[in-house]
């Protein structure tokens, strides 16, 4: 970020975290996650057919493409003030589009404008927020910020059901509400955000033999890993409805737990990283995964599935924030924007190639249990990727283990 100096006092620490949580929510939470407690009633009140809820979830992953080469892009040139306030703004009007029943074509738009939000938000408010604190407190307020994506998963997971009784539309209208308010509370941060576009650097990107073989396993893994993760994260709520029997309102609570482990997802995993190395806790975020996906194709147990929500948003959160470390670690620091956002890049085409070919799959005759069945060896062979390419030892890993 740009060396220029602030005229207003800095933050207090607690409405900077503040900020950062409702930034990483809007980011992850009510532009993303927050449309699959969603689905049931959408499908219940005609608004769209099953197919074209894996769809729309599609269409959103799309906009997540797409923001992600805007936020490589557009900070180069606009003021990353700017770029976190359109990102904002974005997000609002994707929520409040999404609640008008104008047809699939205009809810493909809505989803797809309300996904362009996410990336921008996601990269650009870790290093803002970290401008406002210090060095004592910057590492639990960044932990803290990342799980703003579970802790509003949960709020919205929890207090949805009651709007669902009224209406859909009610509903689309109070996840708008809950990102106008976080809108409200991201503001302060934005303003001590740099009114500068960055500052570019040459950067040399020669990588020895080793650090190839670990970024090309980790590259792949967190693709396939994007991939594995969209049974649970998109069609759970539907599948707990719709073929075991589960009201709307339990459906969404069991979804809530998802929320639950992302929050836990992003900071055990840093706290499991200090003392065993990232590699082994990528191991185990991985496994963490194929866990959660194997227990929904054994047993139809709702105590169990709530469990397996649980574990894939600790594989979820996991995967994200330890391929990041796991990046850090590989190459330069200096490195590590340009190579994280290929890895961002990649993450989100898995997200759309498997939101889009598990709706095909549903439009062909295929059922939720198949889409368990496909992520369960997707993330099989994602963990063997992790095991064989990206766990190569590194010089770093003498100091992280």
């Amino acid at each position: 970020m740009s060396s220029e100096v602030l005229s207003d006092p800095p933050l207090h620490p607690f409405r900077a975290t503040l900020a950062g949580v409702c930034a990483i929510g809007i980011a992850l939470g009510t532009s993303r996650y927050a449309y699959t407690p969603l689905i049931p009633a959408l499908i219940r009140d005609g608004w769209v057919s099953v197919p074209e809820a894996g769809f729309l979830g599609g269409s959103n992953c799309m906009g997540y493409l797409a923001s992600c080469l805007l936020a490589i892009a557009l900070p180069r040139y606009l003021s990353i003030r700017f770029v976190i306030r359109l990102s904002l703004a974005i997000a609002l009007v994707g929520g409040l589009m999404s609640a008008f029943d104008f047809g699939f074509c205009w809810l493909v738009v809505a989803r797809f404008v309300a996904g362009l939000s996410a990336a921008p938000l996601l990269v650009l408010t870790p290093s803002v927020l970290n401008s406002q604190i210090g060095d004592r407190w910057k590492k639990l307020c960044s932990g803290l910020s990342f799980a703003g994506n579970g802790l509003f998963i949960v709020l919205i997971s929890l207090t949805l059901p009651f709007f669902l009784e009224f209406d859909v539309q009610v509903s689309w209208f109070y996840e708008a509400a809950v990102t106008a308010v976080a809108c409200v509370l991201v503001w302060p941060l934005s303003s001590h955000a740099s009114g500068k576009p960055l500052v570019r650097s040459e950067v040399l990107n020669h990588h020895n033999r080793g650090q190839r073989k670990v970024l090309l396993g980790l590259i792949l893994a967190y693709g396939l890993g994007a991939v594995a993760v969209q049974p649970p994260t998109l069609f759970l709520t539907d599948y707990l409805h719709r073929d075991i029997g589960l009201r709307v309102s339990e459906a969404s609570q069991i979804f809530s737990i998802l929320g639950l482990g992302t929050a836990l997802g992003a900071g055990c995993s840093g706290l499991l990283a200090g003392l065993i190395g990232s590699r082994f806790t990528l191991l185990l975020i991985y496994v963490s995964g194929v866990i959660s996906l194997l227990l929904v194709l054994l047993t139809s147990k709702v105590w169990v599935l709530a469990l397996s929500a649980g574990l894939a948003g600790v594989f979820l959160m996991g995967l994200v924030a330890m391929t990041s470390q796991r990046t850090m670690e590989a190459v330069r620091h200096a490195q590590h924007p340009k190579v994280w956002g290929n890895m961002t890049f990649a993450f989100a085409l898995g997200l759309t190639v498997g939101s889009n070919g598990m709706s095909a799959l549903l439009q062909y005759g295929q059922t939720y249990l198949d889409l368990f069945r496909i992520g369960f060896l997707i993330a099989c062979s994602g963990l063997a990727l992790t095991l064989f390419l990206s766990c190569r030892t590194l010089p770093s890993d003498q100091q992280t283990t």
